[in-house]
């Protein structure tokens, strides 16, 4: 016989807490619920709330050469996950895109990706730079984050815009 008696019929010693029978945790009423969408990541969340009007961020694939000293928030799981394209579209719906700046093979080795990119961010300025160039232009970015892309060229650096 167990020393340790739970009394269910008894009040929570904190009188803003409530039992939840059906899972035997304690939540608490004063607080509110955590985030309910959009990015749940905090690091992204922090890193998005940090942009200002004309700072660049990269959206890269895994196999993308990231810098020693830069701001990286490192998604990659396992291979495919999570997809390049469910971090752009996660970031585009938090964020004011100006414009873009795509590798200019991206249109010949992945077409189809190419054209998801441009749906995604929609009526936006797009400039296409041979890969090398763009990897120069993007030394200077505000931040990085990586996905587990595998595809051809699945980078992004993306000029904030401003919401007013």
């Amino acid at each position: 016989m167990s020393r340790y008696i739970r009394d269910e019929g008894t009040a929570p010693a904190d009188p803003l807490s409530r039992r939840d029978s059906t899972r035997g945790r304690t939540q608490r009423k004063d607080l509110g619920p955590m985030k309910k969408g959009g990015i749940l990541n905090p690091a992204i969340c922090s890193l998005l709330a940090e942009l200002g009007h004309l700072d660049e961020l990269l959206i890269v694939d895994a196999g993308y050469p990231l810098p020693q000293d830069g701001h990286v928030i490192d998604l990659t799981l396992t291979p495919g996950i999570p997809r390049f394209l469910d971090v752009l579209r996660a970031v585009a719906e938090e964020l004011v895109i100006e414009s873009i700046t795509l590798a200019s093979e991206i249109s010949e080795y992945s077409p189809k990706l190419h054209q998801e990119i441009l749906k995604i961010v929609g009526d936006v300025d797009v400039d296409e730079v041979p890969h090398i160039e763009f990897k120069e232009q993007s030394e200077g970015v505000k931040g990085i984050i990586r996905s587990a892309e595998f595809t051809p060229y699945a980078n992004v650096r993306i000029l904030c815009g401003s919401a007013f």
